[in-house]
C-alpha cells in the first residue's frame, strides 16, 4: 500500500536528513615542494651521470642514495601535513542571516572589500569539520578570524580549494560516482585469477 499525499509523514522522512557536504584536502607544508623540485633535479642529474659513467665511485652512489632518502623524507613531511576540510551547504535562512549581518557590519565599505569579507563569512559558516592526516574527523566551528589565519598560513590558492568544495556542496545536485569501483570482467572480486 502506498502512502497518499494526505498521509505521507514528511517529518518522519526528514528525521535523518542532512545538507550536502563536500571535502577538500589542504596541506600545511607546501613549502617543501620547492625543495622536492630541487632534489628531483639533483637526483635526475645523478642518474644521468650514472648512465654516462657506470664505474662511478661508492661515494658517488652513496650521494645519490642520500638524495633519494632526503626526497622520500620530504614527501613524507608533505603528505603528513594534509588535512581534509569538510564544508556543507548553507540553508536559505542561514545565507539570508549572514547577508543581513554582513551588510550591517560592512556599511560604507568599498564594495570589493565588502564582497571579500562576505566570502570569509560564508566559508566560516560552511566549515563543519576537519580531519588531520592519520586522525579521526573532528567537528569544528570556524570564525572569520580563523579562516583568515588559515589563508595567511597556507595561502590563498589552497583556500580556494575549500571555497570550490563549498560551491559544489551549495550548488551541485547531490550525486555519487561508483564507477571507480568497477571491477574487470571475468572475475568475481576484481582480482586476477
Amino acid at each position: 500500500m502506498s502512502e497518499s499525499p494526505e498521509t505521507f509523514d514528511v517529518d518522519a522522512w526528514l528525521t535523518d536528513a542532512a545538507l550536502p557536504e563536500e571535502s577538500a584536502d589542504i596541506y600545511k607544508r607546501p613549502d617543501v615542494i620547492g625543495k622536492l623540485t630541487r632534489l628531483k633535479a639533483r637526483i635526475e642529474e645523478e642518474r644521468h651521470a650514472a648512465t654516462i659513467d657506470p664505474e662511478r665511485t661508492a661515494a658517488d652512489k652513496a650521494q645519490a642514495k642520500a638524495l633519494e632518502g632526503q626526497y622520500k623524507a620530504l614527501l613524507h613531511t608533505f603528505s603528513e601535513s594534509r588535512m581534509t576540510v569538510y564544508v556543507r551547504a548553507l540553508t536559505p535562512d542561514e545565507l539570508a542571516a549572514l547577508r543581513t549581518s554582513h551588510e550591517k557590519r560592512t556599511e560604507g565599505w568599498d564594495p570589493t572589500k565588502a564582497n571579500r569579507a562576505f566570502g570569509y563569512d560564508i566559508l566560516a559558516a560552511a566549515i563543519t569539520a576537519v580531519q588531520p592526516e592519520g586522525q579521526d574527523r573532528q567537528d569544528v566551528t570556524f570564525t572569520v578570524a580563523k579562516v583568515k589565519q588559515l589563508e595567511n598560513k597556507i595561502g590563498t590558492t589552497q583556500l580556494s580549494v575549500i571555497l570550490a568544495a563549498r560551491q559544489t556542496a551549495q550548488n551541485a545536485v547531490p550525486a555519487v560516482d561508483a564507477d571507480f569501483l568497477h571491477r574487470p570482467s571475468g572475475t568475481s572480486d576484481g582480482s586476477p585469477e
